[in-house]
């Protein structure tokens, strides 16, 4: 008996498969959205072209998978550790691609530009303008010119900062590969290269896609509990009638946020249960019937928005959360 992260390779080709009409950026930052980072590189790497992180780190990990380019979508501050293991770095400024030039990787460099989002990128058409006439004095050919949109569910706000994009675009007189990223862009009649895929990947943002990952675990123990008794760290359930309970061995320690504390159900048997009490650091409590045995399977989580619409987050809350899952992952 084990906890268990199932990763369906089919939903996640199929996702895959909805993006194919650009080249793509697979972004595996957070270990994969929590899903893996060693099991999805090895799922797709055949059918991308690069792989996004944020970190050095990331980018070291995702180098010993792959041979394919990987993008450091966020700011770096050590290019000679990009250089060591060939690790394309983002940069919006002259000072960072003068750095680049230092060590011989400022054919590396992907140029962010900052369209509305205001976290990073090169931001006012002077400062690109300034920005271009240092590329071409150096003759530094850009890997790509890109940006990331704040919000893709909101069209008039997306087309507003694609316009603001193109008009930044438009200063920078290198034929570089333009990367945008988003998974709803599918939708918008954007001209670009290479598109970063992310949230729709694992199956999200979009209502064409799968979700990738399920958590899988098992009742350790079964116990009963009269009218009146609590279960549960602070007394916040209270026993309204005798009945069974079940303990399952998945918890905060796990990624299994505390405040979907008795907010949702699991599947018992083919039978839906309720959980009760507070989420232990590795545990959880379900109200179940007698029919319920010690070592019978419980389907924890099978869609990540459920839980997310729980607690009114997002799914990349729910889904980088189970980074720290202790238990097997299988590819089914």
């Amino acid at each position: 008996m084990n906890n268990i992260k199932i990763i369906n390779k089919q939903n996640l080709k199929s996702n895959l498969n909805k993006f194919k009409e650009k080249k793509l950026c697979a972004m595996v930052k957070s270990n994969a959205y929590g899903h893996g980072l060693k099991e999805i590189i090895s799922l797709i790497s055949d059918d991308v072209d690069y792989f996004g992180v944020v970190s050095l780190e990331e980018g070291i990990k995702t180098r010993k998978l792959t041979d394919k380019p990987i993008l450091i979508a966020s700011k770096v501050f050590d290019f000679k550790t990009c250089k060591k293991y060939n690790l394309e770095p983002m940069v919006d400024s002259e000072e960072e691609l003068a750095e680049c030039k230092k060590i011989g990787i400022q054919n590396q460099c992907h140029l962010k530009l900052n369209c509305g989002m205001n976290r990073f990128g090169l931001k006012g058409v002077l400062n690109a303008q300034m920005l271009n006439a240092y590329i071409e004095e150096n003759k530094i050919n850009l890997k790509s010119i890109y940006t990331h949109f704040s919000n893709t569910e909101n069209k008039k706000r997306t087309i507003k900062q694609y316009n603001n994009f193109q008009k930044l675009r438009a200063e920078i007189s290198q034929n570089a590969c333009v990367c945008l990223g988003g998974s709803n862009l599918i939708d918008y009649p954007f001209d670009f290269d290479m598109l970063r895929v992310g949230i729709g990947l694992y199956g999200y943002g979009n209502k064409d896609l799968f979700p990738v990952m399920k958590i899988k675990s098992f009742v350790s123990k079964i116990f009963y509990a009269k009218r009146g008794e609590y279960v549960g760290y602070g007394k916040e359930f209270k026993v309204n009638h005798d009945s069974f309970f079940a303990v399952v061995p998945v918890g905060y320690g796990d990624g299994l946020r505390r405040n979907l504390s008795g907010k949702f159900c699991v599947e018992i048997n083919g039978k839906n249960f309720h959980s009760v009490g507070n989420i232990c650091m590795d545990a959880f409590f379900v109200k179940v019937d007698e029919r319920v045995k010690v070592g019978d399977v419980v389907d924890v989580m099978i869609d990540a928005e459920i839980f997310a619409k729980k607690i009114k987050t997002i799914s990349y809350e729910i889904l980088t959360g189970f980074s720290t899952f202790r238990g097997k992952t299988i590819i089914e």
